[in-house]
């Protein structure tokens, strides 16, 4: 699936997760330690995340991370996420997945599933042009007001979910300040879900789809001149 995406030279990528839901599976709670011994070689640092309100004091998800902190792996009693801060291509981040995941279906013998998510953030960086987002300089986006509103943002937040035949993709856009470079920057964050008749067999097949319709929704959102900057063609 590589072959028929560009990898960008300057991709705005920042963190990619594929995650799973399933009905809550008690033996993941008292075996969490047999499935990090499987994967400790890798991903040896541990974290405990706080617990939320209305969370059993019992059940906080567990992170394990690499030593760089550019992937890792959370598990609780109802979910698993594999992610990654470093991508080098869906390929790779594929193969990564699946390798994970069918260390979690073997121990845990987890077949239905409740959701697939797959979510992509992107941090596109950006420079006010007369104290407004130059937001059409980066992204293909129509916005049709009345001529009462004038549509020179100085910020937005935009929240739309789309249908797809097979699950539904989550777009969120608004402007942040960018942790990863100085100033402010465009936050383009999508979130591909599968929601019904879904069983573990299928895992490769679902983000497989879950990719394609993110990836198109990207390439199709990107302007001609950013893609360029992506390229390395132009600063």
């Amino acid at each position: 699936m590589d072959n028929k995406y560009e990898i960008y030279q300057n991709a705005p990528l920042i963190e990619t997760v594929f995650e799973i839901r399933f009905p809550g599976e008690p033996s993941i709670e008292c075996n969490r330690d047999k499935f990090y011994e499987k994967i400790r070689s890798v991903y040896s640092k541990i974290f405990v995340s706080s617990l939320q309100g209305g969370a059993i004091a019992a059940q906080p998800p567990y992170r394990f991370e690499r030593e760089d902190g550019t992937s890792g792996v959370i598990m609780s009693i109802n979910k698993i996420s594999f992610y990654c801060k470093k991508y080098e291509g869906f390929k790779s981040f594929k193969k990564e997945t699946m390798k994970i995941f069918s260390i979690f279906r073997e121990m845990f013998k987890v077949e239905k599933l409740k959701r697939t998510g797959l979510r992509y953030v992107n941090i596109i960086p950006f420079t006010r042009e007369k104290n407004v987002i130059p937001i059409k300089n980066y992204l293909n986006i129509q916005i049709d007001l009345t001529k009462s509103i004038p549509t020179d943002f100085k910020n937005f937040n935009m929240i739309f979910v789309s249908q797809t035949e097979g699950g539904s993709i989550t777009t969120h856009i608004e402007p942040v300040i960018s942790e990863v470079q100085t100033g402010e920057a465009i936050m383009l964050d999508f979130d591909y879900a599968k929601e019904s008749d879904l069983d573990f067999g299928s895992i490769e097949e679902y983000l497989e789809e879950s990719h394609k319709h993110t990836k198109d929704l990207f390439e199709g959102l990107i302007t001609d001149d950013y893609r360029k900057v992506m390229r390395g063609e132009v600063i």
